[in-house]
Order: structure tokens, then C-alpha cells, then sequence
């Protein structure tokens, strides 16, 4: 389900589903529901496309090659969103013409590096954004000639711009800044090498929705993106000793929410400082608490925090994204999941790292509860206090959890 068998699964359906193709010319493999596509020699011509246009016409995509017109009406049927390349595949078509024999005449652009197609989700949120991150790289293990960087990423839409607060996170796929179709409007566009990722809302695919089992966790395939990711990224472990494997502190990163001037920000810790204070008095705990805000903290360092911590603590929210880079001693702790289970449970347990979240509601006292003109009645729409005892023993049981690692077996002693 959320693992390596996931994707071979998906690469059987690609070798299967052939929409067209011809040796040695152009060709476009799919999965079954067309949640990824590989195209070969693959020809775009964009001088009829208008800025109300989010599809390209007949003639307007399409290759050289043998088409099964059954096989694409079955791949593209699905017309969603962010989780299908079904609409704007559609129309794609048999050329007459081969335009690779004669590319002066009929390519105003030859693209021969490797070009990959995106649908972005929103970019100002962690969570959403990194649906995207993700399921590029399980592209990329799709086609495994792609790791380098020198690949053109193309939103297929005819935006100006993209707005997002994580740019500094393509550096991990491309040596290039995107740019959306609207920079090929006007010409005609051959491509040698082309992929149609996999989508951020893929149907029963993986990081949003992802139909897990319980008890299911260490997905190496997570651990991989996660491995992959921060090594790009240049982020590196840098325990508190100078001894890499005998760290005489156990790292504690609370992340705190902070306030907007421009809108109200929901499920704060109101006491945020005091939890802070209770678990300060922990022997052997290294407390930080931060707010992860792109206008505080740049995204790199945000990431060097969270990989360096050993316990990360957070109310429910896109930020807990960063379970996902936690070191694979560390405990995810969210410390409230305001009703929402699955979300923050499911990425860190993937990714092989522990988790747990408040037990007792009882002890837990929300504010502002009706408040919001529109989701007033909703538990991620109110702001709480929390019951100190109770979440220094929290605290306290993910330190042992912790401890259970043999890069902290020195410190064990404490716990006795």
C-alpha cells in the first residue's frame, strides 16, 4: 500500500497501458487511471492556446506513433484535478507527420533535456506543497535515469506565477525554475523525454489519503524521499557533544504558532510557555521553542532544526509536515490532533518514526470555540490549554522511547 510494491505495481499498469506507441519514433505509456504518463518524442503545438484555456485541442498534443484510441479513452475517462492527466490528455493524437524527421520545419522549440509535467497543489502550505515534493520523487524512481538535476519542471497551466513560501525546496529536483506552459505559448514544442508526474491527489495514491493499515509503519519508500530530500537540501545531523554517537542532551524542539497581523491564528497553544518551563526542569532535555515562519526562519533551517531534534512537539497542523524529517530515534509528538487522526499519525509512522498525541481530553481546555464565522463549531478553529502534569508525563514517555535507541544508552541510567 505505502511502500516499493506500490510503485512496481504502478510500473506494471505503464508497461501495460499503451496509448501510443511506435518503435524507435514517439510513444505515451500510462497507468490505468492516468496518474502518471511517459511520453517519448512527444510533440505540443501551443499557437492556438488562449490564457481561458486549461486544455490543449486536437492537434495540439500527440506523437508520431501506432494510437489505440480505445486505450485512451480508458486512461483519460478520469477527468479530476490534481489527480488525473485525464482531461489534458484527452485529445491526444496521431500525427500525420513525423515531427522529429524534418524538426526545422515543424519544432520551433526542441526540448532535449528530460521535461516533466506538474500539478501543484497550494503552495503556501507545508502539507499540501509536499504532496507534490513527494510524489515528483516517486516519479523519479518511476524513471530512474531522471535523479539529476537537470531536468525542466513545467506546470501545466498558463499562470504567470506560482505562488509558495517553500521555493528553496526544488533545489532537491531541479537545477531550473519551473515555469508554467504559458512560456511555450505561441510555438510549436518537440520533446524528446517526457514525464506526466504522479499527482498530489492521486487517487488512492500515496501522501494524501493513503489507505493505511493501523499498525503500518517503516515504509522504506518514505524513508527513502526523506533520506533523498534533506541530502539535497545539504541538511545535516550536528549532535550537542563533540562524541557524534554519545549526545549528552535529548533535543526537544515545541513549536509554537505564533500571530498574524492580517488574520487570526487558530489552534495556539494559549500556556505555550509554561509546557515549555515544565519540561525545561526534565534533567537531560534541551528545550527550544520556535515558530517555524518562513519570514523568521528560512526553510533550510527550519529543516536542520527538525532533523536535529529528538523529540518534536506541535499542535495539529501543515507544519507537522517535519515529522517526516525527523531523525528515525525520534518521537513525533502532536499534541493535539483536534479530531483529525489519520494526518500527522500516518506521515511519521510511514516514515518509521514514533508517535503519540494527547490521551485525556479531560484535561485540555479549548477557547474561542464559536468564534470563527464560518467554522466556529470546528475543534481546528478554537485554541486550548493544556494540563502541565499531563503533558510533562507525555513528554516524559516519549523520553523513554527515546532512550530505548542505542545512541542514548548512556543516559539510561537517568531513567532508573
Amino acid at each position: 500500500q505505502a511502500d516499493f510494491g506500490y510503485l512496481r505495481d504502478q510500473l506494471n499498469e505503464l508497461d501495460e497501458t499503451k496509448v501510443c506507441d511506435s518503435p524507435n519514433e514517439s510513444s505515451l505509456h500510462c497507468t490505468k487511471f492516468g496518474s502518471m504518463c511517459k511520453a517519448r518524442k512527444l510533440y505540443l503545438d501551443l499557437r492556438d492556446v488562449n490564457d481561458g484555456q486549461s486544455v490543449v485541442g486536437e492537434g495540439g498534443i500527440g506523437g508520431f506513433c501506432k494510437l489505440d484510441a480505445n486505450m485512451r479513452s480508458k486512461v483519460t475517462e478520469v477527468k479530476r484535478s490534481l489527480s488525473t492527466w485525464g482531461e489534458q490528455l484527452q485529445h491526444y493524437t496521431q500525427l500525420n507527420f513525423n515531427p522529429w524527421s524534418n524538426t526545422s520545419k515543424y519544432c520551433d522549440v526542441i526540448v532535449d533535456k528530460p521535461m516533466l509535467f506538474v500539478q501543484l497543489d497550494f503552495g503556501g502550505n507545508m502539507y499540501h506543497h509536499f504532496c507534490d515534493f513527494f510524489n515528483i520523487y516517486l516519479t523519479q524512481m518511476a524513471n530512474n535515469s531522471w535523479f539529476g538535476t537537470d531536468v525542466q519542471i513545467v506546470r501545466w497551466d498558463l499562470s504567470y506565477r506560482y505562488g509558495e513560501v517553500f521555493r528553496e525546496s526544488w533545489d532537491a529536483f531541479t537545477n531550473r525554475d519551473h515555469v508554467s506552459l504559458r512560456e511555450y505559448m505561441g510555438k510549436r514544442v518537440c520533446i524528446a523525454d517526457a514525464m506526466f508526474s504522479f499527482l498530489p491527489r492521486t487517487i488512492l495514491g500515496l501522501f494524501y489519503n493513503t489507505p493505511v493499515e493501523v499498525n503500518c509503519r517503516g515504509s522504506s519508500l518514505f524513508k527513502a524521499f526523506s533520506e533523498h530530500f534533506l541530502h539535497r537540501m545539504g541538511i545535516t545531523s550536528h549532535p550537542p557533544t563533540s562524541l557524534p554517537n554519545q549526545p549528552n542532551k535529548i533535543r526537544v524542539t515545541l513549536l509554537e504558532r505564533g500571530s498574524n497581523p492580517r488574520y487570526k491564528i487558530y489552534r495556539r497553544i494559549l500556556n505555550v510557555d509554561e509546557l515549555g518551563n515544565a519540561i525545561r526542569k526534565i534533567p537531560g532535555l534541551e528545550v527550544n521553542v520556535v515558530e517555524y515562519h518562513y519570514e523568521k526562519m528560512s526553510f533550510k533551517d527550519q529543516l536542520s532544526m527538525t532533523h536535529n531534534s529528538d523529540i518534536m512537539i506541535g499542535m495539529h497542523g501543515a507544519g507537522l509536515t517535519h515529522f517526516l524529517f525527523l531523525p528515525p530515534w525520534a518521537v513525533a509528538f502532536e499534541l493535539y490532533n483536534c479530531g483529525d487522526i489519520r494526518c500527522y499519525r500516518d506521515l511519521p509512522r510511514l516514515r518509521g518514526v514514533r508517535y503519540i498525541t494527547w490521551e485525556d481530553d479531560s484535561k485540555l481546555e479549548a477557547f474561542d470555540q464559536n468564534e470563527h464565522p464560518h467554522y466556529g463549531n470546528q475543534p481546528k478553529f478554537w485554541n486550548y490549554k493544556f494540563d502541565v502534569p499531563e503533558f510533562v508525563r507525555l513528554v516524559l514517555k516519549a523520553r523513554s522511547w527515546v532512550l530505548e535507541h542505542d545512541r542514548f544508552s548512556h543516559l539510561r541510567h537517568d531513567e532508573l
